[in-house]
């Protein structure tokens, strides 16, 4: 039996059914972190909201501090477009390649052009989305916490590593085999990944359950 581990959960993973495969294939899909809202302060004075995950999105709206309505919204990436959408948002701007922080940044600097965003995100955000625009532009605010898990994960022959978080979170409690296959959610995620040694064999440029699907086929069809 092959084993693979994806550090998101079974219920996100609406492609899962697509891999049975009686006894030769065996997943263990689980978050190795989880989050918390904090207090926090909101000066408003932007004409934009940008949201890097959905969860940025989740605490911002339940913490009844802003009517999103009010607001261009942009985001990065179609999985988070797609979830904003479901909450009953229309998404003013995506960025085209979620897995390139820098790419990212270009292009949703460019999108905004003089005006002011705000910025939600995680106590453990790494501020990429910020490289290419004028600070005097930005306004942030942490409206949760990112909590590390450190849980024990069956050894596996496919890894999938879905966040930087997930990988600091594992390597709490666990170690990569140097002859398992590792997939890296976008460059933020394989830079965390060679922080501890390790360099993933493929990196997903588009950062979307699509992409993952059609990169595990190939791995598991070799």
């Amino acid at each position: 039996m092959r084993n693979i581990f994806i550090s998101k959960d079974a219920s996100e993973l609406d492609f899962l059914d697509d891999f049975k495969g009686g006894d030769t294939l065996g997943f263990e899909c689980r978050s190795l972190i989880d989050f918390k809202p904090v207090f926090f302060d909101l000066i408003d004075d932007f004409e934009v909201i940008f949201f890097s995950s959905i969860r940025s999105a989740k605490f911002l709206f339940e913490s009844k501090k802003i009517n999103l309505a009010k607001y261009s919204i942009a985001c990065a990436g179609p999985q988070t477009a797609l979830k904003l959408n479901e909450m009953g948002f229309e998404v003013n701007f995506i960025a085209a390649n979620a897995s390139n922080p820098e790419y990212v940044s270009k292009e949703f600097s460019a999108w905004l052009g003089p005006r002011k965003v705000f910025i939600p995100s995680s106590d453990r955000s790494l501020r990429s989305v910020e490289q290419f625009i004028s600070a005097d532009q930005i306004q942030r605010a942490v409206v949760y916490e990112t909590l590390l898990l450190p849980l024990k994960v069956v050894p596996a022959d496919v890894l999938v590593f879905t966040s930087p978080s997930n990988v600091h979170a594992f390597f709490l409690e666990n170690d990569i085999s140097a002859d398992s296959t590792v997939i890296a959610w976008g460059h933020s995620t394989n830079k965390a990944l060679l922080h501890y040694g390790f360099k993933p064999t493929k990196i997903l440029k588009h950062g979307t359950l699509d992409e993952l699907k059609c990169v595990l086929e190939s791995i598991l069809h070799d």
